[in-house]
């Protein structure tokens, strides 16, 4: 349905506001190395003067008015995750391939439901999970799998930030579970640390929602707010392999670079993902202690310049296609079926700031955290003042697997 021809990859976006402006600016950069051509944007709010005269209230509006030689052949979607699957699936079924923002879809089903979409557009989905297009990601990911750490027993993913109140009241669906009875899941492990657990999960192997036992979580909250800012997970495996233990917050006293580390018999390797750096240290035989570090630097690909690489020739395979995240889906899943965070007791905060800039610190957090992964246990069982045992769940209702399409 597209107009043939080789040329930059003509490119739709929904969304011009939030990261939608993110967007904008890496596709004035592809557009400048002849890579990709914005062609239209659709939002509700009227656009910077810049984008009046390609602006539309609607992809339908967009794609009626456009001539042949600016139909778009991919269209970005960074809309709220609510409206996700709805734009995603009206792009497929205009024969428009797809790059939709983290996290993809509020629910398993809906996980399933695109896929299929997807399939039967003959189209493809890349899902901004941005740490995918860190080499860093693989490398890790081929150790676990091949065994040049020996085995290894644990994958941590860590990601101590920083977020005011006025972080939480950027948009109606800020730090929200749900809105007007639909999911919204901006949550600290499925919204701004979303790419730290996705990477976890493909570095341990862990892609699938098939691949996943049980999820264990423990959600909290020191913003006034209805979704977690403080959590931990441990995601078991179906099989062999190691379970990815996280602990996460946007309550820390200042932000840190989050990482991804593996622990195994001969040594571990920790990843700073949005850094591109890691480093390897080597266990000595001889005295089970510290040997040789490492330092390495990764190569990064664009994920949207990868997706254009894969609509002008199919044999390019996607960094992050939908297909590879569903164990995610079933990560917020999981989040979104426990019951609601339970909020952190006052005395335990110390809030630093005035106004909207002002932002909570957890006590002894950051401790907590490294304590949590080093034991792959929940903050309720090291003995932290403010945990609660009852905001322990583990979920292993893994009934909407049968679910996963099989063509």
């Amino acid at each position: 349905m597209s107009a043939p021809g080789p040329g930059p990859v003509r490119v739709a976006l929904i969304g011009t506001r939030g990261y939608g402006t993110a967007h904008l600016r890496n596709l004035a950069r592809l557009e400048e190395a002849g890579i990709a051509r914005l062609v239209g944007v659709v939002d509700v709010a009227e656009p910077p003067e810049e984008l009046r005269g390609i602006h539309h209230r609607s992809l339908a509006a967009l794609l009626e008015a456009a001539p042949a030689e600016d139909r778009p052949e991919i269209v970005a979607i960074a809309t709220p995750i609510d409206t996700h699957v709805p734009l995603a699936t009206e792009g497929l079924a205009a024969g428009l391939d797809v790059y939709l923002e983290k996290p993809p879809v509020p629910s398993l089903a809906d996980h399933w439901q695109l896929l299929e979409a997807a399939r039967a557009a003959g189209r493809s989905v890349q899902v901004g999970f941005q740490a995918r297009g860190g080499a860093g990601v693989d490398l890790l990911a081929g150790e676990v799998a091949d065994g040049s750490l020996g085995e290894i027993t644990a994958v941590r993913v860590h990601g101590a930030w920083q977020r005011d109140r006025a972080y939480y009241h950027r948009s109606a669906w800020a730090g929200r579970r749900r809105l007007n009875g639909r999911r919204v899941a901006d949550g600290v492990a499925t919204n701004p640390l979303a790419h730290a657990v996705h990477a976890g999960l493909v570095i341990a192997g862990i892609q699938q929602a098939a691949d996943i036992s049980s999820i264990t979580t423990e959600l909290r909250r020191a913003h006034d707010i209805e979704a977690d800012d403080t959590t931990f997970l441990r995601i078991d495996p179906a099989g062999d392999g190691p379970a990815v233990v996280c602990a996460l917050t946007t309550a820390a006293p200042t932000q840190h670079a989050p990482w991804i580390e593996i622990i195994g018999t001969g040594g571990r390797h920790r990843l700073w993902y949005t850094d591109d750096r890691s480093a390897r240290t080597t266990i000595d035989a001889a005295t089970s202690t510290d040997g040789s570090v490492e330092e390495l630097v990764h190569a990064r690909t664009d994920l949207m310049e990868n997706l254009a690489a894969h609509v002008r020739d199919r044999s390019v395979q996607l960094l992050s296609p939908l297909e590879s995240t569903s164990a995610f889906s079933a990560v917020l899943e999981a989040i979104q079926s426990v019951p609601d965070p339970l909020p952190i007791a006052d005395s335990a905060i110390d809030w630093q700031g005035e106004g909207e800039q002002a932002h909570p610190v957890v006590e002894a957090i950051e401790a907590t955290l490294l304590a949590a992964l080093a034991a792959g246990r929940p903050f309720t069982e090291l003995g932290v003042s403010w945990a609660r045992e009852d905001a322990v769940h583990t979920w292993t209702s893994l009934a909407e697997l049968v679910h996963a399409p099989t063509g």
